[in-house]
């Protein structure tokens, strides 16, 4: 059996990390085992869905670098991907459900429902629909639709309508009958309801696996039953545990950013994203925490994903950002930081500051010495023995000429050590801290000459003797 599954979104703005990390264990899931990623829309809330986020969450997908194999933009066997555009598919099976028995229609109005709900409530019973509907006779029924009444249609659970599933995560899981009352498949509307069309669409897209976020799992029970009753085999579920903030409440905004997007916004590879995304619940077999996705790909399976939930570390994000933006060379990541900071030097940059930021946001502040320059107070001597240097023998440009140049100055000054090292960055950058003087200077020279914004090295020094 050729696995198939499927991410399905609501488009009703950026893509949540915790949808992202369910479309992530979808993706390895397929790739994993040679099987087909899909992406299916689910935008039937004509109240919130958009067109526009649509377009956002397919773009959030494909920063992360997931590949659909059938979509809303990649025709498949199984056209169209979008919900909305899918109501005459669900009208046969509704019809089906009907036309066995296994569905009724419902002429109970919201304001009959909610009278029942409350008496219910009162008299201290589950708030299950009471069937008044189900027990209507055949004149019954045809009088009302003939008065043109509107109606719901209603699945009616049976005697034997126990469920228990096997959930390749959670293990077994088991409903009661008694645990649910009648449930509406199509409103008055005629839009279907999540239940209904989402097992259509299972079904009828051929999808083998149903990995999702753990709050659906309250959904199976009737998701199975509606399986049942059509006869079709009922695919495997596997629930993922929900993503905590760090005082362990449902990830939210208040906890700091929560869409991928605002992370992209923020600096993050995607790479690392969806490498720290997975090991949210999914532990390799040897244990690493860094790996690639080729071999998240080979070793990926779902016996590995734990039905705790994960807390979302965002230190422990930025480490692992950091690492990937270390083992990267400068050439690979100057497009990457391109986007957030630009400048004729900036590779040469970044190779100077690389393994001091995490995110790539960062190298506009790590490299700001560069453009931005306040001469400190240095001793005015020093200063004009270092320009006197520069000036008879230009700028360091490799570790040759550095070395040379140090040595020349320890003759100059008496000075060596710290007493010359921190004057010497002082007059250059006008700060204590920074990148090597090594590998600086030549920066600075050789921006210098591509930048009007920056001045050179005997530039700066001049500056600081007045």
């Amino acid at each position: 059996m050729s696995v198939r599954v499927r991410f399905a979104p609501s488009p009703t703005g950026h893509l949540h990390v915790g949808g992202a990390r369910t479309a992530i264990f979808n993706w390895l899931f397929a790739r994993r085992h040679g099987g087909t990623f899909i992406i299916r829309v689910e935008d039937t809330d004509q109240a919130r869905s958009t067109r526009e986020s649509e377009t956002m969450v397919l773009e959030d997908l494909r920063w992360l670098g997931l590949q659909w194999d059938e979509g809303p933009d990649e025709p498949g066997p199984h056209t169209p991907y979008r919900q909305s555009e899918r109501t005459d598919h669900y009208g046969a099976v509704a019809q089906q459900l009907l036309a066995s028995g296994h569905a009724y229609r419902c002429f109970c109005s919201e304001e009959m429902l909610e009278a029942k709900r409350k008496q219910a409530e009162a008299e201290g019973r589950p708030p299950h629909y009471d069937l008044t509907c189900f027990r209507l006779s055949p004149q019954e029924i045809s009088a009302k639709l003939n008065s043109w009444a509107p109606f719901a249609l209603r699945f009616h659970v049976p005697d034997d309508g126990d469920v228990t599933i096997d959930d390749l995560i959670r293990g077994e899981v088991t409903w009661k009958k008694e645990s649910l009352g009648d449930f509406i498949l199509v409103r008055s509307d005629g839009l279907p309801t999540y239940n209904f069309s989402v097992v259509a669409d299972d079904h009828e897209m051929e999808i083998t696996h149903v990995i999702r976020a753990e709050e659906h799992l309250t959904n199976t029970h009737r998701q199975v039953l509606i399986y049942r009753a059509m006869g079709w085999d009922v695919p495997q579920f596997a629930h993922v545990s929900l993503i905590l903030g760090p005082d362990r409440s449902k990830l939210s905004k208040r906890h700091g950013a929560t869409s991928v997007s605002q992370y992209a916004d923020d600096g993050f590879l995607p790479e690392a994203m969806v490498n720290y995304l997975t090991l949210l619940g999914w532990s390799a077999p040897d244990g690493r925490e860094l790996f690639t996705t080729e071999y998240s790909i080979g070793h990926f399976s779902l016996d590995r994903v734990n039905s705790a939930p994960a807390v979302f570390d965002h230190q422990k994000l930025d480490w692992l950002n950091g690492q990937y933006i270390h083992s990267m060379t400068a050439a690979e990541l100057l497009p990457r930081v391109r986007p957030f900071f630009d400048a004729p030097w900036l590779e040469e940059g970044i190779e100077l500051v690389k393994t001091s930021v995490t995110r790539l946001t960062e190298f506009h502040e790590a490299l700001r010495f560069v453009r931005e320059f306040t001469p400190a107070e240095v001793d005015r001597s020093f200063c004009e023995a270092i320009a006197a240097d520069l000036r008879a023998n230009g700028a360091p440009v490799d570790e040759g000429s550095y070395k040379a140049f140090v040595e020349r100055l320890k003759t100059a000054t008496g000075a060596k050590g710290k007493a010359l090292f921190m004057p010497l960055r002082l007059a250059l950058t006008g700060s204590e801290h920074g990148p090597e003087l090594v590998r600086m200077i030549p920066l600075l020279q050789h921006a210098s000459e591509s930048d009007p914004m920056v001045l050179s090295p005997l530039q700066r020094v001049e500056r600081c003797i007045g």
